[in-house]
């Protein structure tokens, strides 16, 4: 999670933080963060160039595969696939709110189901593995 909000949240250096939000955060308006939001599946993805499309969606994907990987291992509860999406959503849902409430970002329906898809990816890695480990233990001589 800590990586995560990094990588979403806090991308530039310590000091452009302090100087947003000691000069710039009391001039936002949300009403401004949503203006620039994308509410559209896949519609700016059209006006982008290739490399920043692929940066875009490999980045939203993988980064969200270890918590689809790590959630079912750590926690029995989520060793089930509507979980995982349900996890995913909702913890992608809050960091895509925190850009719209706070201007360090920009709210993207794009980003939401990407990183939901790179949460169930990684529930399905998980499944795998879990799979492999039982066939193992299994074909192994007693």
């Amino acid at each position: 999670m800590t990586l995560l909000t990094k990588n979403i949240l806090f991308k530039k250096n310590p000091r452009y933080y302090k100087n947003y939000f000691n000069r710039e955060y009391k001039h936002y308006k949300v009403k401004d963060g949503w203006a620039k939001a994308n509410t559209k599946p896949f519609y700016n993805s059209r006006r982008l160039n290739t490399e920043y499309k692929t940066n875009n969606l490999l980045g939203n994907l993988i980064g969200f595969v270890p918590l689809g990987l790590l959630l079912p291992l750590i926690l029995p509860w989520f060793r089930n696939g509507f979980k995982i999406l349900f996890a995913g959503f909702l913890i992608s849902l809050g960091y895509e709110t925190v850009q719209l409430l706070t201007g360090l970002g920009v709210f993207d329906v794009d980003d939401l189901i990407l990183n939901t898809t790179g949460a169930f990816v990684g529930f399905i890695l998980f499944y795998l593995i879990k799979l492999s480990l039982i066939r193992k233990t299994k074909k192994a001589p007693q």
